[in-house]
Parts: structure tokens; sequence; C-alpha cells
């Protein structure tokens, strides 16, 4: 009778230690991917890639008082970011580049600039594509896009 007691209490501690470390794994994936997108949420307008944490700030409207003028993009790379950045603006109905930065180092800010293509007077519905760079390698990371407004006029 006491070796199949004790042959059951061995069995039944692997069990419970197998248990232990399924519950154990479980809670460190989900606070390592669920929850761990909770914490440090951006109060300004920053948005993150989404393979990796890549705070940024861009100005969802960008006023242009003559097609040729300089607008206020306030683009700014925080110094906390690892990965350079680089900003694109397309029109989405022709897919066409009206504006990119350039890389942007971490730290660094593009206050304002003039749009490489002369777009018409009006509104114009854009996509800012934000993308993270390496700085080592200078292989992009990763991608986020933004939807954005340009006056014109």
């Amino acid at each position: 009778m006491k070796r199949k007691l004790y042959s059951n209490m061995r069995r039944m501690t692997a069990l419970f230690s197998v248990a232990i470390l399924c519950v154990t794994v479980t809670a460190l994936t989900l606070r390592l991917t669920v929850f761990g997108d909770m914490d440090g949420l951006p109060a300004s307008p920053a948005q993150q890639v989404d393979s990796e944490r890549f705070p940024f700030e861009i100005a969802q409207r960008v006023s242009f008082r003559t097609p040729d003028a300089s607008g206020d993009f306030q683009i700014k790379n925080p110094e906390t970011n690892q990965y350079y950045m680089s900003v694109s603006i397309i029109l989405p109905e022709t897919e066409q580049d009206v504006f990119y930065t350039g890389l942007i180092r971490p730290g660094e800010t593009r206050q304002s600039g003039t749009l490489h293509v002369q777009l018409p007077t009006g509104t114009h519905q854009s996509i800012a594509r934000v993308t993270a760079y390496d700085p080592v390698t200078l292989e992009p990371r990763g991608s986020q896009d933004l939807d954005i407004t340009l006056y014109i006029g």
C-alpha cells in the first residue's frame, strides 16, 4: 500500500510541477505580448510600428498658403527612439510621393518643408508612411501608415 501511495504521490507531484510551469509560461507570454503594449502609451499624436516599439510625432493636418509654400509637418523622432526614421507623404489615389524627409536620427526634427510635387489648391487626403530603420545596417525594420490632410491655398 505504501509503494502504491508513494508512486502516486510522485506522479501527482510531477503533474503539479508541469501545471505550474505551464501557468507561469502562459502568464509571462501574456505579460510580454498583450499587456506589454498597454504601458507607456504616448499622449501626443505619436504612432508605433506594429513589429517594434517605434515612437514618432507628425502633424495630422498640414497647411500651405500656396502650392509652392512651406508647410509645418512637425515631424519628430524622439531621443528615446533607437531607430532612424523617414517619412513619405503619398496620395492614395495615385500612389504618388509628394514629400520625403530622408533619414531622421533619434532626437532630430523636421518642422517644415515644401512638397516635391505642387498640388492644386484644395484639400488632399494623404498617407504619411513612417518607416523605421536599423541604425547600424540601415535596413527597414517596419513601417506605419497614418492618414493626414494637406490644405493647399
